[in-house]
């Protein structure tokens, strides 16, 4: 496999350019198009996305090590295919409606303003996870640790209190609708 290091790859269309997997240390993907494209078993360690679109992208065996996604869609991306050894990632300012992380190890992943409908988080540990200012809208939360997450700016989140860890994990009080929507009281 190719190793590429330190290189800053701008505006590739891996659609209509064929894309080879390598390993990839410190690199920068800026305006890049990954849609549907199959990256599989490729290492990405220490590299930022910057405005890409990677909406249907295939992850199977994929290594992503302190990899940040910045101002990228995501929709439709199945993580749970991504080698979970070593896994880390950090979302800003993006857009991940309908991803998959279920039983995936995210402890400390930060989701900054994030647009996050219909993300399924089921089994996933998102221990000491910042979700700031970002909505999560019909995101599935089941048995999912979230101890010591961080919600207090989350938006339209619903989350079941029985069905899920929440020890120590942090609400603002004036958005806990989102954890009794479960318990049949009415919030007016």
């Amino acid at each position: 496999m190719e190793f590429v290091q330190d290189v800053t790859i701008k505006e590739k269309n891996f659609t209509t350019t064929p894309y080879l997997p390598a390993e990839y240390d410190q690199c920068i993907f800026q305006n890049c198009i990954f849609t549907g494209v199959h990256i599989s078993n490729t290492s990405f360690l220490e590299c930022t996305f910057i405005d890409c679109n990677l909406s249907n992208t295939q992850w199977g065996g994929t290594t992503l090590n302190d990899v940040s996604f910045e101002n990228c869609k995501l929709v439709g991306a199945d993580f749970t295919s991504c080698n979970d050894f070593l896994l880390s990632i950090r979302f800003r300012e993006s857009v991940l409606n309908l991803a998959n992380f279920s039983s995936l190890p995210l402890d400390r992943t930060s989701l900054k303003h994030c647009v996050m409908n219909e993300v399924d988080f089921t089994n996933t540990s998102l221990q000491n996870a910042t979700f700031e200012q970002s909505n999560l809208e019909r995101s599935i939360f089941k048995n999912t640790n979230i101890s010591s997450a961080d919600f207090t700016t989350a938006l339209n989140f619903s989350i079941n209190p029985s069905e899920n860890n929440l020890r120590k994990a942090v609400f603002a009080k004036d958005n806990l609708t989102g954890l009794l929507l479960h318990t049949g009281i009415t919030i007016t």
